[in-house]
């Protein structure tokens, strides 16, 4: 199995795209303001319902396909370092990151989106007001190499106790259609029943990791599937194509609800521990998943299977990206904060603006020896 395989590399240079924009999109206007360092007042209804839009559709889907593809490469890893070996160099790809975001870059950032705020006061102080207030870090977007680092340990700790698993399939063949649906039944169940225990922080769109755990997790299961079995080479592009037409159809169903069925069903208590809105959203979220993950597979591997020398760097940046691309963003942001122009026209210059920024800082601290050995 090669460590890289370029449809799949494409498809992470995308979302990682998805990701600033998305950001970008939270800055001016969209649901989450609240978690993002830097916004600014959006008072314009179709500027919010637009942007509302961008993220709510992309929101779980991207994260879940990092974890899938994350999910994927980890068997061969495995099998070819051994277990020891494995954990170390995860832990120096994705645990020394984790730090450097928490303790260092997570912080600047913070300051720096402060110092857009107009507060006033020099890094060293920030830090040590920081401290003196029992805050030691800021994780941020790190959430997420989080996971992957606990999921790594997780599937090298399942293996070496069940080196030849305890399950398997009875056949190697790609899940049929009555298959996909049984497992769509299950998983949006599963979905629902962990935001019990879990419930969704924040507005609509504003799941934490603990909220979309099952989602996450099952991600990054299915990845290790799929290599086993090979089913990304498997997956048929008719079954691909039908259950993109299912999502897509599936993807109009909150602002349908939201028009005409809010106040019956409680859609604004979406985020409510067992609630009906919760459980039209875990089986939305899932449909959207598995519809958006098959055809962007089939669909990638026909026709992007494929890189140019500006691709291949951005694909090799696509870690660092993730990790740079907040203090990027924020920055980016801030210098154009006196520019005044509607919020999506505003959005529309950023975001790309933000995107080139990001791969070309991520590549550049790439160049630094010793860099790359890590991100």
């Amino acid at each position: 199995m090669k460590s890289r395989i370029v449809y799949l590399d494409n498809i992470r240079i995308v979302l990682i795209s998805y990701v600033i924009a998305g950001h970008i999109s939270v800055a001016y206007g969209a649901i989450g303001r609240g978690n993002w360092y830097y916004i600014e007042p959006v008072h314009d209804f179709l500027t919010k319902a637009v942007l509302y839009l961008f993220d709510m559709l992309a929101y779980s889907f991207l994260m879940a396909m990092f974890i899938f593809i994350a999910g994927y490469f980890t068997p061969a890893s495995l099998a070819k370092k051994g277990t020891f070996k494995f954990l170390k160099e995860r832990s120096l790809r994705l645990f020394i990151p984790l730090v450097f975001y928490y303790f260092l870059l997570g912080p600047v950032v913070k300051y720096i989106s402060q110092l857009a705020k107009g507060e006033t006061g020099s890094l060293g102080r920030f830090f040590a007001d920081m401290y003196h207030s029992g805050v030691y870090g800021y994780m941020g977007v790190m959430w997420f190499v989080e996971l992957i680092l606990v999921f790594s340990f997780a599937y090298a700790a399942y293996k070496y106790f069940f080196p030849d698993g305890i399950w398997q399939l009875k056949s190697e063949d790609f899940p049929v259609n009555r298959r996909i649906l049984v497992f769509i039944l299950f998983f949006g169940l599963a979905s629902f029943l962990s935001r019990v225990l879990f419930p969704m922080g924040g507005g609509y769109m504003a799941a934490r990791p603990l909220a979309s755990i099952v989602l996450f997790a099952t991600s990054f299961f299915l990845g290790t599937i799929a290599w086993k079995y090979n089913w990304l080479e498997k997956m048929p592009e008719d079954s691909a194509r039908l259950w993109f037409w299912v999502a897509l159809a599936v993807m109009v169903l909150p602002l349908v609800a939201f028009v005409i069925l809010r106040k019956s069903i409680g859609f604004t208590t979406i985020r409510g521990a067992g609630s009906a809105a919760s459980l039209l959203y875990s089986y939305w979220e899932v449909i959207k998943c598995i519809g958006t993950g098959m055809i962007s597979i089939v669909v990638f591997r026909k026709y992007f299977d494929r890189q140019g020398k500006i691709a291949g760097a951005m694909g090799r940046s696509a870690f660092a990206a993730y990790v740079l691309h907040p203090l990027v963003c924020v920055l980016i942001m801030w210098a154009l904060a006196s520019v005044s122009i509607h919020p999506l026209l505003k959005f529309s210059i950023v975001a790309p603006t933000a995107l080139v920024g990001t791969f070309g800082v991520s590549w550049l601290f790439l160049q630094i020896p010793g860099v790359n050995k890590v991100f």
